[in-house]
């Protein structure tokens, strides 16, 4: 994902997972008494396991580094290489709190529904309501060459056989 001043990403218990153990870090199923739905102990995956979701609750943590432009000089190098001292002007947002909620969630939304179209492009995840003859070939279309059908070339032919198959 890219969102302007993130410096870090996880899901689920994320960088602090890798410090667990195996038997500790693993997400036991079980069937919730009163839903009937299969679901983790601890979502410590953050509802996505192997790139795929489990049902559970998508959780991400995102970090975002501290507003750069200040208020105070600071030293600076010009493009000519001159070291020259630069004072910050105009409006800049102290925190980019306020923006960063809606920007994460749109951009997890976004993630999400491409990962969804992808998955549909590769296996019909949504049945296609267009007469058959509409549908695109699931085997795609079929080539046609310029000039014919191609005729078989043998060792015997004048000249070597090249292993290309662009070669004519």
């Amino acid at each position: 994902m890219s969102i302007p001043a993130a410096k870090g990403f996880e899901s689920g218990d994320g960088f602090g997972g890798t410090l667990l153990t195996g038997k500790d870090h693993n997400d036991e199923f079980y069937i919730d008494e009163e839903t009937g739905a299969t679901r983790t102990r601890t979502n410590r995956s953050g509802g996505i396991q192997g790139g795929i979701s489990n049902g559970e609750n998508v959780v991400v943590h995102v970090a975002f580094k501290p507003t750069s432009t200040i208020a105070q000089s600071q030293k600076t190098v010009t493009r000519d290489g001159q070291e020259v001292e630069l004072r910050g002007k105009g409006r800049h947002d102290p925190c980019v709190l306020p923006r960063a909620v809606p920007m994460v969630e749109a951009m997890v939304a976004l993630t999400l529904v491409d990962a969804l179209l992808c998955q549909k492009a590769q296996c019909e995840l949504f049945p296609n309501e267009a007469p058959m003859g509409e549908q695109p070939n699931p085997m795609g279309s079929t080539a046609k060459r310029e000039g014919g059908k191609r005729e078989p070339r043998t060792a015997s032919d004048s000249g070597p056989i090249g292993l290309r198959v662009d070669e004519e």
